[in-house]
């Protein structure tokens, strides 16, 4: 007898030490905040304003891309919008930016053509100076098991969804204790009667913990498991708490490889709304989805949809949870799914290039804490960068019998873009490499090239720097020489293999003259050019030799970018910056990331640079963006290097700069010039990312201070054009350097 006791005392014990154990695993999960939530990362908002150039159907596109739904009939609804000849009208969704919470609300835009004319609160006649659009998302950074959610509050949730869950799922919900011996028994009857598995006896309380704490297998112990933990969950948490965790964990679905958890994500994914904002119909969809998300999915099956959404409202109505006007308003709900699901951006490269920069401050962070991070990329740029770099390097391969060769002997040509604002610095358009699915060599950050004619300019500014030794109309000898460079002579050699006497430093530089370009550098100092290359922002090494001046040296894509914005912002270099924000799930802001500027170079000298650039476009090497299309402000240089290994062109106009570069990855010639190569990328990029006015609808122009001056010279000689004089040509000065002697 006292053997017994013995055992049944020592089993009891096992037994409360096993629940004990079971208990502290749901209390450490649940109360951990439960899940492994992925963080996010957006593009940059949108911003339309009165007098932007922009037309209705790119609107509408941008809208699109956005999961915004067009409609038919006046916009009623989150999410919705109508076009009306030259009249957009949207209801813009709710978004919650790191220093607001945006409430979205119906506006009406209207054009004149390809200029956007006015912007108007549709519900309350208010006029708008801007309007902002919500940034798209670009990736989400997931653990192993690929699940997207967004965790919401129960007070978020509408009643009517709760209503609908807990009358399909657990109609006895809030009068069990997590287990419902009633419906299992009547699970057992209806199977019973049916001969097969129709209904399951498991309560909301166990298809958490099913679905939380335990797998999907089909065995006694998992059951036994499941039994016990519901029965202890309801112990420890609220009936409130249980079910907010279940909205939230539920699978509804797939976006492509992503599993879709939680009523947040599934609003998105079939209505393109938060789910604070779903109708009854919609909510009683949700629910009845929960059974089997593939067989009654609107974007699937509609005709499915509407018969389990309808089951679900005469369920609720039935057990009075909704009145029979409530139940005839839901049937008579048309179900309007979100536009079919595209994939996120992307933007692979980026991607990696930014985690990359948060790895070391947050880590594991990234995949667990549902961070949201606002980057700077301009979607549609992005989009646009990478199929101009796709579209040109497969027509070189077409076009160029070497080229076509070499790919058939299985190297492929590469190239990488990068756009920056450069204002600010912000990375608008960043694009690693041509396929990232074969290569993730992130090419624009860690590729080491050589810049050859593309550094030329630094050289140029160092000389036009130098207190007026130097000016726009100075004269070059282009006249090949030699000269001792450490163990070796070296002797300068221009493209075209010619030498063109003398030049003004205008041509020097816009035809991209290499022996005048020489000349200039050992004349100006070539400890002094590498000074100014590094401040502005060229890390890589840089030697006083004089090949420098033909950019024999080699950078990555990204430095040299970096240190071309000293000329469109006005001799101040920019850091190039891929985010602003980083918040928390809960919007508590981690970093903000602010703009870095450091003056390099006075005002006056940047803008002769952006004058001598212009010329780049306009009569020099960089002509033949031009003819293909291209006729907005800009300037920018070219780069070839020895044997034609790079193709390089840098451009910008006073509000974006772009930079486009081509080669092999194992350094090989092209056949491809800078103007040949890389510049179509560029030209096609530009054509396409519009150059709007600002709001006061001004065009944008290099800005000039009163220090210059504007003086007609003489072409042949460099000196003050008169009546009589050759060939006339406006240039600039920077005043007190103008030429003071008249041609004859």
């Amino acid at each position: 007898m006292g053997r017994r006791v013995t055992f049944i005392l020592i089993l009891c014990g096992l037994a409360g030490l096993y629940l004990f154990y079971l208990d502290l695993q749901i209390r450490h999960k649940f109360e951990a905040h439960r899940w492994n939530l992925p963080s996010r990362i957006y593009s940059d908002a949108f911003y339309l304003y009165p007098g932007q150039r922009i037309s209705p159907a790119r609107v509408e596109k941008k809208l699109k891309r956005l999961a915004y739904k067009r409609v038919m009939r006046p916009v009623q609804d989150v999410g919705e919008f109508y076009r009306s000849g030259n009249e957009l009208t949207v209801f813009l969704h709710n978004f919650s930016y790191p220093s607001e919470e945006m409430v979205g609300f119906p506006v009406a835009l209207r054009f004149d053509r390809e200029t956007l004319s006015s912007l108007q609160r549709d519900d309350t006649g208010e006029k708008l100076e801007t309007l902002r659009l919500e940034p798209e998302l670009i990736a989400s950074i997931f653990d192993e098991k690929m699940e997207d959610r967004t965790v919401v509050p129960l007070s978020e949730i509408p009643e009517e969804l709760v209503q609908a869950v807990v009358a399909i799922e657990d109609e006895r919900y809030y009068s069990h204790h997590g287990v419902d011996p009633l419906g299992i028994l009547r699970a057992l009857l209806t199977d019973l009667l049916h001969m097969k598995f129709v209904q399951g006896g498991s309560t909301l309380t166990q298809q958490l913990v099913k679905n939380y704490f335990l797998t999907s297998e089909k065995s006694f112990w998992r059951k036994f498991n499941e039994l016990w933990m519901a029965l202890l969950l309801e112990l420890r948490y609220s009936k409130e708490e249980i079910l907010e965790a279940y909205l939230n964990e539920i699978y509804l679905g797939q976006r492509g490889t992503i599993s879709v958890a939680g009523m947040e994500e599934a609003a998105r994914l079939y209505f393109s709304k938060g789910v604070s904002q779903l109708t009854l119909g919609e909510s009683a969809l949700l629910a009845g989805m929960i059974r089997s998300p593939g067989n009654y999915s609107p974007l699937k099956n509609i005709t499915s949809a509407y018969d389990r959404r309808n089951f679900v409202l005469k369920t609720m109505r039935d057990k009075e949870v909704v009145s029979e006007a409530e139940y005839q308003r839901g049937k008579r709900e048309k179900i309007v799914t979100a536009p079919p699901t595209k994939p996120p951006l992307g933007a692979p490269f980026f991607v990696d290039f930014l985690k990359n920069r948060l790895r070391e401050g947050y880590g594991d962070l990234l995949a667990s804490e549902g961070l949201r991070i606002f980057t700077t990329l301009d979607a549609e740029a992005q989009e646009i960068a990478e199929a101009a770099l796709t579209r040109w390097l497969d027509e070189f391969e077409r076009g160029y019998p070497e080229i076509k060769k070499k790919r058939e002997e299985g190297k492929t040509l590469e190239g990488c873009f990068i756009a920056l604002q450069p204002e600010t610095g912000s990375i608008r358009a960043y694009v690693g490499g041509r396929d990232y699915q074969k290569s993730q060599f992130d090419r624009v950050s860690s590729a080491r090239r050589q810049p050859g004619s593309a550094f030329k300019p630094f050289i140029y500014l160092t000389a036009l720097g130098q207190k007026g030794d130097w000016t726009l109309a100075s004269r070059l000898e282009d006249r090949s020489f030699t000269i001792r460079s450490g163990e070796e002579d070296w002797s300068p050699r221009n493209y075209d293999e010619k030498d063109h006497g003398t030049v003004s430093l205008r041509e020097a530089l816009e035809q991209s003259y290499n022996i005048a370009t020489a000349r200039l550098a050992i004349d100006t100092g070539l400890e002094e050019i590498v000074d100014l290359a590094r401040k502005a922002g060229i890390e890589s090494p840089l030697e006083p030799y004089p090949s420098i001046a033909l950019g024999g040296f080699e950078v990555t894509p990204l430095e040299l970018a970096r240190a071309y914005t000293i000329f469109p912002n006005n001799g101040i270099r920019s850091e190039p910056v891929p985010f602003t924000h980083l918040v928390t799930r809960d919007g508590t802001e981690l970093e903000r990331k602010g703009f870095k500027m450091q003056r390099v170079v006075p005002h006056e000298a940047a803008y002769l640079m952006n004058s001598l650039m212009r010329g780049v476009l306009e009569r020099g090497t960089g002509r033949s963006a031009r003819a293909r299309g291209f006729q907005g402000l800009a300037a920018g240089k070219t780069g070839t290097t020895t044997d034609t290994r790079d193709s390089w062109f840098v451009g910008y106009t006073p509000d974006l700069l772009a930079l486009a570069w081509v080669g092999y990855d194992e350094v090989d010639a092209t056949g491809l010039t800078g103007a040949s190569g890389a510049l179509p990328i560029w030209t096609d990029f530009m054509r396409q990312v519009a150059i709007g006015r600002d709001p006061a609808g001004r065009d944008p122009d290099f800005l000039a201070t009163d220090e210059i001056i504007l003086l007609k010279i003489d072409t042949a000689t460099g000196k003050r054009w008169e009546r009589g004089c050759g060939e006339l040509f406006e240039e600039a000065f920077i005043r007190g350097t103008e030429p003071k002697e008249k041609c004859r």
